[in-house]
């Protein structure tokens, strides 16, 4: 039957099976086909309504019962009932999405792309899975403390600590020599450009997150893991390099010993061994670890429980191997500020000879070693 042959209950009934039959659609023909069905439905049905409101108001002149107060009050409280839309929004989720692939708007989706003060924000739900894909595939994302505060970070934490002192009775008291660490963290960008051919026009908007979720949040935390542990002026490797009271050096030629790893645990202070963590590269842990017993021939390394010699083991393939470096350590005291979370653009521009769409996505991320005796670690001769 055409739509506009059709009545308000032919309609609504129409509306409701549409919806269902919608959830079972894959094509993605069919389900732009579905959308501009949808469209005229309600457009159908927006005009019956409209026709029995003013069929109502005029029976209700000819009866001398009409009241136009009713009717402003009706008029304002449906203005008041129209949606707004915020980037939590899965119009607003949609109409990102589709600007992105380059597709059509429903009005919908116009109206929220349109009225979200957003600046093009990555839908809500999605920087969500932005954030736990990057948490998976950076290990040590999910180890430090973690912000994720706009703009520059700066804050105070403890740094040399002196013990109370018994107290000679009329005897002058002297100021602790206690002191504080100011920890300043600025904002480095981390960009990865992927392009993709005309095949997203195809994809239907699921398959297109989850594509950029892959991609773009993937590559990007692997530099950011990469950048925590290596980064040439507030990375674990190179702070803790700089003090000499925090390294134990392998004594057997051979390779390492029981007795390396023993000395290194007594190195860590005890204020930091119940959250204390191995950090080690895989290559390392298998190649040189996993082979040394102590003194009971007893392994010290656990495989299946992942512990050695009762500590946690944090896996990390960033972990540098030139001098088959261990580190154990406190590594909620390695502060990060993740300034501004994965941000998508597209330029059609860029790609143009080869057919393609670039899409790049950027993160602003900063970290640093606060408390440089709360990390110790191991190396080779």
């Amino acid at each position: 039957m055409d739509i506009k042959d059709m009545n308000l209950q032919e309609v609504n009934e129409r509306l409701a099976a549409l919806d269902i039959e919608v959830r079972d659609m894959t094509d993605v023909e069919a389900v732009e086909k579905a959308t501009e069905e949808k469209k005229a439905l309600l457009e159908r049905k927006a005009e019956l309504e409209d026709f029995e409101l003013r069929k109502a108001q005029a029976d209700a002149l000819a009866k001398e019962d009409a009241q136009p107060e009713k009717i402003i009050e009706r008029s304002e409280e449906k203005k008041t009932m129209e949606k707004t839309y915020g980037i939590d929004s899965e119009e607003y989720r949609s109409a990102w999405a589709k600007t992105l692939m380059g597709k059509e708007l429903t009005e919908a989706e116009q109206r929220a792309y349109a009225t979200t003060d957003a600046a093009n924000a990555v839908p809500t739900i999605l920087s969500d899975k932005f954030f736990e894909k990057m948490k998976k595939l950076a290990p040590m994302i999910s180890e430090i403390t973690l912000f994720r505060a706009a703009g520059n970070l700066k804050f105070t934490t403890e740094g040399v600590r002196t013990t109370a002192a018994i107290h000679t009775e009329n005897t002058t008291m002297s100021i602790a020599p206690d002191t504080v660490i100011n920890v300043s963290l600025g904002g480095e960008e981390f960009t990865k450009v992927i392009s993709m051919s005309q095949a997203t026009l195809v994809m239907s908007v699921p398959q297109f997150e989850d594509w950029l979720v892959n991609l773009l949040s993937g590559d990007i935390a692997r530099y950011i893991d990469n950048y925590i542990i290596n980064g040439a002026t507030g990375g674990i490797v190179a702070m803790v390099s700089t003090s000499t009271t925090n390294k134990v050096t392998q004594t057997a030629t051979t390779g390492y010993g029981y007795k390396d790893l023993i000395k290194l645990v007594g190195l860590l202070p005890a204020a930091y061994d119940a959250e204390a963590k191995f950090l080690i590269n895989k290559t390392v842990l298998w190649n040189d670890i996993l082979a040394i017993t102590d003194n009971n021939d007893r392994p010290i390394f656990d495989p299946v429980e992942k512990k050695l010699l009762g500590y946690d083991v944090i896996v990390d393939d960033y972990v540098p191997t030139n001098h088959k470096q261990v580190y154990l350590g406190k590594w909620a005291d390695v502060v990060g500020n993740l300034a501004q979370d994965v941000k998508v653009d597209k330029s059609a521009e860029s790609g143009f000879l080869r057919n393609a769409t670039d899409y790049r996505g950027s993160a602003i991320f900063d970290s640093k070693l606060a408390k440089n005796d709360a990390i110790v670690w191991l190396a080779n001769a």
